[in-house]
């Protein structure tokens, strides 16, 4: 590599993202390692749309039960926040003349949306208990609790943040355990889909 590419490089990438790899060594090195990290996001991504469709649209499912078939989302006593962030979607479907409907506000709202269920700020509504039943059915029953479910799907929801924001995950001590634990997640949810989407 020339001295005009390493410029160019350190230009268009910057010298702090290329520092996030690997600090004070030469910047080919450098860019060597950031194009392993895009690979590796590369076979992340595609796991995490798995997950994050799969874990929502099972939510979905079973907070449909819950309300017996009603629209769970105007009946369920959903804090501020998560309040907050359905009126978003539905606020953004208007403003772009998309008829709002359940299923598309469902698709619009974020993987941090759906994990918020699984936290503390829910754990005196009998719909989390249900929740983690019926959404983690295949989960084996002595893994099967909140406190364990709300560590795999945070760790999920902090990997897929990162890797949709381009940040680096490559250093990452456990990143191969972190990968299967996203294919378990899935696996819990129904042992046939994660046979499909492996």
């Amino acid at each position: 590599m020339n001295s005009k590419q390493k410029s160019e490089l350190i230009k268009y990438f910057s010298k702090t993202r290329l520092d996030s790899y690997l600090f004070n060594v030469l910047v080919s090195k450098q860019f060597y390692l950031y194009k392993k990290y895009i690979k590796l996001c590369k076979k992340f991504y595609t796991k995490l749309h798995y997950f994050e469709i799969i874990f929502r649209n099972a939510i979905d499912s079973v907070l449909t039960l819950y309300v017996n078939g009603g629209d769970w989302i105007t009946i369920l006593p959903l804090d501020k926040d998560s309040q907050h962030k359905i009126s978003e979607v539905r606020n953004r479907l208007s403003k772009q003349n998309k008829q709002i409907t359940h299923d598309r506000i469902i698709s619009e709202l974020t993987l941090g949306f759906w994990t918020t269920l699984f936290s503390k700020r829910y754990t005196q509504w009998k719909f989390q208990s249900f929740l983690v039943k019926k959404v983690f059915k295949d989960c084996p029953k002595s893994q099967r609790n909140i406190k364990n479910i709300q560590i795999y799907v945070n760790e999920i929801r902090e990997i897929r943040n990162r890797v949709c924001h381009y940040e680096n995950i490559i250093h990452y001590p456990d990143i191969n355990q972190k990968y299967k634990d996203i294919q378990t997640c899935i696996s819990w949810i129904s042992k046939d889909i994660a046979k499909i989407v492996k």
